[in-house]
């Protein structure tokens, strides 16, 4: 009976120890779980700040550059823009000239015409008197 006991006894003092293990083991995971849970929390809150803030800062960075590209294409239309006008005025002095230049050959011709059309009825003037004369 005494080995019985004994065996009992050691038996008793190894589900002892296993529950004490276990515990032991709980306590540790549940201390873990307490410390580690609260530090995973505030490292996803940092994580989640700084993914915030770096969206903001590249928002930030997307629009200037949409500025100085929106500022960019405004200096090209505006540039363009003045070209054109002066292209225009070009053109529209071109034209004028154009146009006094053939104004001008216009009456140079006409006062030439004229001066012929003088000096023949002038001729036909001559020849008729001088024909009557004869």
């Amino acid at each position: 009976m005494l080995l019985v006991e004994d065996r009992t006894n050691a038996l008793r003092s190894e589900i002892a120890k296993a529950a004490s293990a276990r515990t032991e083991n709980v306590d540790y995971l549940r201390g873990g779980l307490e410390s580690d849970i609260p530090r995973l929390q505030e490292a996803i809150k940092a994580e989640t700040v700084e993914r915030e803030e770096l969206g903001a800062a590249l928002q930030k960075k997307a629009g200037e550059e949409l500025q100085k590209l929106n500022e960019s294409v405004a200096g090209d239309k505006k540039s363009r823009e003045e070209t054109e006008e002066a292209m225009l005025e070009m053109l529209k002095d071109m034209v004028g000239r154009l146009n006094a230049e053939i104004d001008g050959e216009r009456k140079d011709r006409l006062a030439t015409e004229e001066t012929l059309l003088g000096l023949l009825e002038e001729t036909c003037t001559k020849l008729t008197s001088a024909t009557q004369q004869i």
